[in-house]
């Protein structure tokens, strides 16, 4: 392998054979070259940019800009100047940066107004900028729920009176723009007209209406709470919740089981949202109990015998004697008892909740198994041993009940798109997607060397003897089109070449001096060879 002096010997050498237009034409060569794969270098090698904010408003914007402007961070816009897109390195830093500068402001005026205030502003003026910066405030305090995309809140308060017939009570309108496929839960709302009727003084929740970009009306107060628009609303959101509570749990113990993208689960519940109210009262004979109770007992006993009152004389005596001997033994006795009693009573009053389960309908689509073979994936289905197994998990999943009719479907079907997981090939790609641009950069400087810079050293360069004298040739006013060129002879007939010994001896006839030297020549060198090997054999 030839040495680093080496090289640069020959490389002075080759320079110094060259003509000053061959120098010229290489460094003009070589400049160009070189200018040319830089560029092209520069620009295969632009970073990526992406989207740092996106929908801005146009002062945000240029706010944004303007700061991305003093940090000499690279920038793109797009989008009509809603979109700022910066490289992919610099993105969440610039985003924290920004943050603590308090950008981007979310299009709405807050408090900061009053950070520049100037001489000579009037009630009124102070009174409109107020209003502003309240508005502004709850705006961005309503955007922070992850729902809410932006939010606009108008506020209306008159003016105060000192006549009670003429007070007026402030009123508020809030208008929400979701983000696509979210809803707010009813809480959430009242939360929002909470929030609002405690940052405007003298604002009841009354006043406050919650309406939608689709035009559906979030809240209005004014309307009874009972509302069958808002109770149907409820409980369209309770039942999608369970629904997809259900679902969860049953997917997600499917695929620990079976792996990721492998089940599919949709789950229908049917709710009863009836309002049952039930009085009931029990009376149970076997089961008395003594109320009250009264006794009463007389006893009469017989009294002494007497004169009869208008009877004297013998026959008074006679009676009298008659009478005695009769009533001298009598007793009357009189007893009355009286119970009452009270029979045990059971009074219960039932009310029924709402959103009871009445029953749950449970579709489920299994994904098969596959064989490589031949770098084709053959599907093979399950067994129903297995398949039974599944029905088991999913029973326990979501809480089979038959005195409920719970239904399952449980089907092996095979999946259209089947992505396996390949923790290898991932890592794989990953590292060549980190050696990608080192790898083209090579290829393109590799293809740019041979393709580019070669042809035209060797074009302009590296020009042959023959090639530099067809190039001196005098040229004409209009070059080589316009000079005349002799028209080609006609080439003779090819002849049979001769015998070699029969034209050297024509040779040698014709030249017979040229002949003999030649021949002296050829026997002094024959000569020579044998004294020189005679001497090496002596040596």
């Amino acid at each position: 392998m030839p040495s680093f002096s080496e090289v640069r010997e020959q490389a002075e050498k080759l320079y110094q054979d060259l003509t000053v237009r061959q120098k010229l034409i290489s460094a003009a060569v070589i400049f160009t070259a070189v200018a040319g794969f830089v560029a092209l270098f520069v620009l295969t090698n632009q970073p990526n940019y992406r989207t740092l904010y996106s929908d801005l408003s146009p002062d945000d914007a240029a706010d944004v800009v303007n700061w991305l402007k003093n940090e000499k961070i690279p920038y793109r816009i797009s989008d009509a100047g809603s979109t700022i897109k910066v490289p992919e390195d610099k993105v969440y830093e610039t985003r924290l940066a920004l943050a603590s500068s308090g950008l981007p402001k979310g299009g709405s005026v807050g408090f900061e107004i009053f950070d520049k205030s100037g001489l000579g502003v009037t009630d009124f003026v102070q009174h409109i900028n107020y209003l502003r910066a309240l508005q502004g405030e709850l705006e961005r305090t309503i955007e922070q729920f992850p729902q809410v995309k932006s939010a606009r809140v108008h506020l209306a308060q008159p003016k105060e009176s000192l006549f009670t017939s003429e007070k007026r009570e402030p009123t508020a309108s809030v208008v929400l723009t979701l983000k696509h496929g979210e809803e707010l839960e009813r809480s959430q709302v009242q939360g929002i007209v909470h929030l609002v009727a405690n940052a405007v003084p003298r604002l009841k929740k009354d006043n406050i209406t919650v309406v939608d970009t689709e035009g559906q009306v979030l809240f209005e107060n004014q309307l009874p709470q009972d509302n069958l628009s808002n109770l149907t609303s409820a409980q369209l959101i309770y039942q999608r919740r369970l629904e997809s509570y259900y679902k969860h749990k049953i997917q997600s113990m499917l695929e620990d089981a079976l792996g990721p993208n492998r089940a599919i689960a949709r789950v229908s519940a049917e709710i009863d949202f009836d309002r049952v109210k039930v009085n009931e009262e029990r009376y149970d004979p076997d089961m008395v109990a003594i109320r009250s109770e009264q006794k009463l007992k007389e006893t009469q006993s017989g009294q002494e015998p007497g004169g009869i009152p208008g009877v004297k004389g013998g026959l008074a005596t006679k009676l009298q004697g008659n009478l005695g001997q009769a009533d001298s033994g009598t007793v009357t006795t009189k007893e009355q008892n009286t119970t009452n009693y009270e029979i045990t009573r059971t009074q219960r009053q039932v009310n029924g909740a709402i959103g009871k389960l009445k029953r749950l309908s449970v579709a489920v689509l299994v994904d098969g198994t596959y064989k490589e073979k031949n770098g084709k994936a053959t599907y093979i289905p399950r067994t129903p041993e297995e398949m039974a197994k599944l029905q088991q998990i999913v029973k326990a999943a979501m809480g089979f009940s038959e005195e409920r009719g719970d239904d399952i479907s449980l089907v092996n079907v095979p999946f259209n798109s089947r992505e396996p997981a390949q923790p290898e090939m991932a890592r794989i790609l990953d590292v060549g997607t980190k050696l990608l641009k080192p790898l083209a950069n090579l290829i393109l400087a590799l293809l740019f060397i041979f393709l580019v810079i070669k042809p035209l050293l060797k074009k302009y360069v590296f020009v042959s003897p023959q090639e530099e004298g067809m190039a001196h040739l005098p040229e004409g006013e209009g070059g080589m089109g316009d000079m005349e060129l002799p028209e080609p002879e006609p080439m003779p007939a090819l002849k049979p070449m001769p015998n070699p010994q029969e034209r050297l001896q024509n040779l040698a006839h014709e030249y017979p001096e040229r002949a003999a030297a030649l021949i002296k020549v050829w026997l002094r060198e024959k000569m020579e060879e044998d004294k020189d090997k005679k001497d090496g054999s002596r040596g």
